[in-house]
Protein backbone atom coordinates (compact mmCIF):
# COMPACT_ATOMS: atom_id res chain seq x y z
CA UNK A 1 0.00 0.00 0.00
CA UNK A 2 1.27 3.53 -0.78
CA UNK A 3 0.22 6.40 1.42
CA UNK A 4 -0.30 10.20 0.61
CA UNK A 5 -0.23 12.62 3.06
CA UNK A 6 -1.27 16.63 2.79
CA UNK A 7 -0.27 19.03 5.56
CA UNK A 8 -0.92 22.86 5.47
CA UNK A 9 2.58 23.97 7.01
CA UNK A 10 5.98 22.57 7.28
CA UNK A 11 5.95 21.86 10.50
CA UNK A 12 3.36 19.47 10.29
CA UNK A 13 5.37 17.75 7.38
CA UNK A 14 7.88 17.67 9.82
CA UNK A 15 6.16 15.57 12.49
CA UNK A 16 6.80 12.56 9.77
CA UNK A 17 10.90 13.20 10.80
CA UNK A 18 9.60 10.38 13.62
CA UNK A 19 9.75 7.70 10.82
CA UNK A 20 13.07 6.54 9.02
CA UNK A 21 13.61 8.58 5.51
CA UNK A 22 12.66 5.13 3.63
CA UNK A 23 9.96 4.28 5.21
CA UNK A 24 8.09 7.82 5.53
CA UNK A 25 4.86 7.87 2.96
CA UNK A 26 4.61 10.47 0.69
CA UNK A 27 3.40 14.08 1.56
CA UNK A 28 3.06 17.41 0.43
CA UNK A 29 2.45 20.68 2.11
CA UNK A 30 -0.14 22.71 0.84
CA UNK A 31 0.87 26.09 2.60
CA UNK A 32 -2.61 26.55 4.18
CA UNK A 33 -4.41 26.80 0.93
CA UNK A 34 -7.31 24.85 0.10
CA UNK A 35 -6.87 24.68 -3.70
CA UNK A 36 -3.35 23.89 -3.25
CA UNK A 37 -4.34 20.95 -1.30
CA UNK A 38 -6.48 19.58 -3.82
CA UNK A 39 -3.76 20.15 -6.47
CA UNK A 40 -1.29 18.03 -4.52
CA UNK A 41 -3.62 15.89 -3.32
CA UNK A 42 -4.48 15.10 -6.60
CA UNK A 43 -0.70 14.29 -7.59
CA UNK A 44 -0.58 12.00 -4.93
CA UNK A 45 -3.46 9.94 -6.76
CA UNK A 46 -1.72 9.93 -9.97
CA UNK A 47 1.19 8.99 -8.47
CA UNK A 48 -0.42 5.53 -7.33
CA UNK A 49 -1.50 6.49 -3.49
CA UNK A 50 -4.27 4.25 -2.66
CA UNK A 51 -4.98 6.36 0.44
CA UNK A 52 -5.17 9.95 1.53
CA UNK A 53 -4.77 11.51 4.59
CA UNK A 54 -5.15 15.15 6.00
CA UNK A 55 -2.57 15.55 8.83
CA UNK A 56 -2.59 18.50 10.55
CA UNK A 57 -3.57 21.18 13.13
CA UNK A 58 -6.92 22.21 13.42
CA UNK A 59 -9.27 25.16 15.46
CA UNK A 60 -11.54 23.65 18.01
CA UNK A 61 -15.06 24.66 17.75
CA UNK A 62 -16.28 22.95 20.81
CA UNK A 63 -15.66 23.72 24.77
CA UNK A 64 -14.31 19.86 24.69
CA UNK A 65 -11.19 20.46 22.08
CA UNK A 66 -8.02 21.49 24.62
CA UNK A 67 -5.10 22.60 22.38
CA UNK A 68 -3.37 18.84 21.68
CA UNK A 69 -6.79 17.12 21.50
CA UNK A 70 -6.25 14.61 19.36
CA UNK A 71 -9.13 14.53 16.48
CA UNK A 72 -10.20 10.84 14.26
CA UNK A 73 -12.65 12.67 11.79
CA UNK A 74 -15.77 10.76 10.66
CA UNK A 75 -15.90 13.20 7.85
CA UNK A 76 -15.55 16.48 6.79
CA UNK A 77 -18.20 19.35 5.59
CA UNK A 78 -16.98 21.72 3.07
CA UNK A 79 -17.64 25.18 2.70
CA UNK A 80 -20.25 24.55 -0.04
CA UNK A 81 -21.92 21.95 2.26
CA UNK A 82 -20.50 18.78 0.43
CA UNK A 83 -19.62 15.74 3.60
CA UNK A 84 -16.82 14.06 2.90
CA UNK A 85 -17.19 10.73 5.08
CA UNK A 86 -13.92 9.03 6.14
CA UNK A 87 -13.37 5.71 5.47
CA UNK A 88 -14.98 3.48 8.20
CA UNK A 89 -12.62 0.80 8.29
CA UNK A 90 -9.17 2.48 8.08
CA UNK A 91 -10.59 4.70 11.06
CA UNK A 92 -11.62 1.53 12.75
CA UNK A 93 -8.37 0.24 12.46
CA UNK A 94 -6.71 3.53 14.03
CA UNK A 95 -8.89 3.28 16.64
CA UNK A 96 -8.08 -0.54 17.42
CA UNK A 97 -3.95 0.52 16.89
CA UNK A 98 -4.45 3.47 19.54
CA UNK A 99 -6.69 1.40 21.83
CA UNK A 100 -9.14 2.62 23.99
CA UNK A 101 -7.62 5.02 26.35
CA UNK A 102 -6.14 7.23 23.21
CA UNK A 103 -8.39 10.22 24.69
CA UNK A 104 -9.41 10.96 20.31
CA UNK A 105 -12.33 12.37 19.28
CA UNK A 106 -14.40 10.50 16.96
CA UNK A 107 -16.34 13.46 14.80
CA UNK A 108 -16.84 15.51 12.01
CA UNK A 109 -14.65 18.52 10.99
CA UNK A 110 -15.74 21.30 9.25
CA UNK A 111 -13.67 22.82 6.24
CA UNK A 112 -12.55 26.67 5.80
CA UNK A 113 -11.43 28.46 2.77
CA UNK A 114 -9.76 31.05 4.92
CA UNK A 115 -8.79 31.04 8.87
CA UNK A 116 -11.50 31.48 11.62
CA UNK A 117 -10.09 33.73 13.90
CA UNK A 118 -12.77 34.55 16.45
CA UNK A 119 -14.56 32.64 19.09
CA UNK A 120 -17.89 34.04 17.76
CA UNK A 121 -17.31 32.83 14.77
CA UNK A 122 -15.85 29.22 15.35
CA UNK A 123 -18.40 28.56 17.88
CA UNK A 124 -21.24 29.45 15.13
CA UNK A 125 -19.11 27.13 12.29
CA UNK A 126 -19.48 24.47 14.88
CA UNK A 127 -23.10 24.57 15.06
CA UNK A 128 -23.80 25.21 11.15
CA UNK A 129 -21.78 22.07 10.32
CA UNK A 130 -22.09 19.66 13.56
CA UNK A 131 -18.30 20.01 13.98
CA UNK A 132 -16.21 20.05 16.49
CA UNK A 133 -13.07 21.62 14.42
CA UNK A 134 -12.06 22.95 11.25
CA UNK A 135 -9.55 23.41 9.27
CA UNK A 136 -8.49 24.31 5.65
CA UNK A 137 -7.13 21.28 3.90
CA UNK A 138 -9.13 18.34 4.76
CA UNK A 139 -12.09 18.77 2.63
CA UNK A 140 -10.53 19.69 -0.44
CA UNK A 141 -8.32 16.58 0.27
CA UNK A 142 -11.61 14.88 0.88
CA UNK A 143 -12.37 16.03 -2.95
CA UNK A 144 -9.62 14.67 -4.16
CA UNK A 145 -9.78 10.87 -2.65
CA UNK A 146 -14.14 10.96 -3.91
CA UNK A 147 -13.18 11.82 -7.22
CA UNK A 148 -10.30 9.77 -7.86
CA UNK A 149 -11.89 6.45 -5.27
CA UNK A 150 -9.44 6.31 -2.76
CA UNK A 151 -9.37 5.67 0.70
CA UNK A 152 -9.42 8.79 2.75
CA UNK A 153 -9.03 9.87 6.61
CA UNK A 154 -8.44 13.07 8.92
CA UNK A 155 -6.15 13.20 11.85
CA UNK A 156 -6.04 16.33 13.66
CA UNK A 157 -4.78 17.97 16.79
CA UNK A 158 -6.37 21.45 17.96
CA UNK A 159 -3.77 24.36 18.40
CA UNK A 160 -6.41 26.86 18.82
CA UNK A 161 -9.30 25.98 20.75
CA UNK A 162 -12.81 27.69 20.72
CA UNK A 163 -12.16 30.68 23.05
CA UNK A 164 -8.72 31.58 21.14
CA UNK A 165 -9.07 35.03 19.00
CA UNK A 166 -6.12 35.22 16.27
CA UNK A 167 -5.12 39.00 15.17
CA UNK A 168 -5.95 39.46 11.72
CA UNK A 169 -3.07 41.01 11.05
CA UNK A 170 -1.06 37.06 11.62
CA UNK A 171 -3.07 36.12 8.56
CA UNK A 172 -1.29 35.36 5.25
CA UNK A 173 2.03 35.18 6.59
CA UNK A 174 2.46 31.74 4.90
CA UNK A 175 4.67 30.83 1.94
CA UNK A 176 3.33 28.15 -0.23
CA UNK A 177 6.53 25.95 1.61
CA UNK A 178 3.86 25.83 4.61
CA UNK A 179 6.73 28.66 5.95
CA UNK A 180 5.97 31.40 8.42
CA UNK A 181 7.35 35.08 6.64
CA UNK A 182 9.00 36.07 9.84
CA UNK A 183 9.52 39.63 8.10
CA UNK A 184 6.15 40.40 8.38
CA UNK A 185 5.26 38.86 11.08
CA UNK A 186 7.95 40.48 13.10
CA UNK A 187 6.86 44.05 11.03
CA UNK A 188 3.07 43.00 12.03
CA UNK A 189 4.30 42.25 15.82
CA UNK A 190 6.19 45.81 16.00
CA UNK A 191 2.96 47.52 15.12
CA UNK A 192 0.80 46.03 17.29
CA UNK A 193 2.76 44.75 20.33
CA UNK A 194 -0.31 44.24 22.62
CA UNK A 195 -0.94 40.78 20.82
CA UNK A 196 2.21 39.93 22.05
CA UNK A 197 0.67 37.56 24.86
CA UNK A 198 -1.49 35.93 22.16
CA UNK A 199 0.88 35.12 20.01
CA UNK A 200 2.74 33.94 23.07
CA UNK A 201 -0.44 31.37 23.56
CA UNK A 202 -0.97 30.40 20.15
CA UNK A 203 2.73 29.58 19.97
CA UNK A 204 1.97 27.10 22.67
CA UNK A 205 -0.77 25.95 22.38
CA UNK A 206 0.50 25.35 18.43
CA UNK A 207 3.49 23.27 19.78
CA UNK A 208 1.20 20.70 22.19
CA UNK A 209 -0.60 20.21 18.41
CA UNK A 210 2.67 19.12 16.72
CA UNK A 211 3.57 17.04 19.69
CA UNK A 212 0.25 15.51 19.66
CA UNK A 213 0.73 14.85 16.15
CA UNK A 214 4.08 13.34 16.43
CA UNK A 215 2.95 10.77 18.74
CA UNK A 216 0.31 9.56 17.39
CA UNK A 217 2.28 9.39 13.92
CA UNK A 218 4.76 7.26 15.98
CA UNK A 219 1.99 4.87 17.56
CA UNK A 220 0.07 4.61 14.30
CA UNK A 221 3.60 4.29 12.27
CA UNK A 222 4.44 4.82 8.67
CA UNK A 223 0.69 3.99 6.93
CA UNK A 224 -1.23 5.44 9.44
CA UNK A 225 -2.96 1.93 9.58
CA UNK A 226 -3.94 2.36 6.12
CA UNK A 227 -3.31 -1.26 5.35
Amino acid sequence: MRLGVITGLARESECLDVFPAGQRPAVRCAGAKSNRAHVLARELANEGCQGLLSFGTAGGLTADQPPGGLIIASSVTAPDGRVFETSKPWLDRVQNILGPDDGATIAGMAGAATVITTPETKKDLGLAANAVAVDMESHAVGAAAAEAGLLFMIIRAVADPVDRSIPGWVLGNISSRGTPHYGAILAGLAAHPWDLPTLLRLKRDSDRALQSLRGVAGRLGPLFGLG
